[in-house]
């Protein structure tokens, strides 16, 4: 195993997720809607609406977060009408996350708020950028999904 090339992907990853936030993070910050939603809150939407349905453990693993902190996280959200919890039909010990239908249109009314500011970053490219970019990324996603 190579360190020095290991210390540089940690370097690259490290600035391209600095650039992520920079560029993209106000799409995830204080909504200007009825929910006024924060930036966790709207995380955890993003990705069950993703998933369909998750436990809060795993969600918990996606956004980082302790367990006291992602349940008043998801009590706010269930206060919100976003989600709900669901007892798992075969194992009453198992808890599912479920976006409702209010939480599923906030979820596409997000979707294209964020596709909104995507294509403004992008539309500063040329088309071989683009395809060079789209190209990288789907490797890079390809490669963390067998770490």
């Amino acid at each position: 195993m190579n360190e020095e090339k290991i210390k540089e992907i940690y370097s690259n990853l490290f600035e391209f997720v600095s650039l992520f936030h920079r560029k993209f993070g106000t799409s995830f910050r204080h909504g200007t809607d009825k929910y006024n939603c924060k930036k966790n809150q709207n995380r955890a939407i993003m990705i069950i609406g993703k998933y369909g349905k998750i436990t809060p453990t795993d969600l918990g693993k996606f956004l980082d977060m302790r367990k006291g902190s992602l349940t008043s996280l998801v009590d706010s959200l269930e206060k919100l009408n976003l989600v709900v919890r669901k007892v798992d039909k075969e194992d009453r010990r198992k808890t599912w996350l479920h976006l409702t239908d209010e939480g599923k249109s906030y979820l596409e009314n997000k979707k294209k708020e964020i596709e909104k500011a995507v294509i403004s970053q992008f539309s500063k490219l040329n088309n071989e950028e683009i395809d060079l970019f789209l190209k990288n990324i789907r490797e890079i996603v390809d490669i963390f999904k067998k770490i």
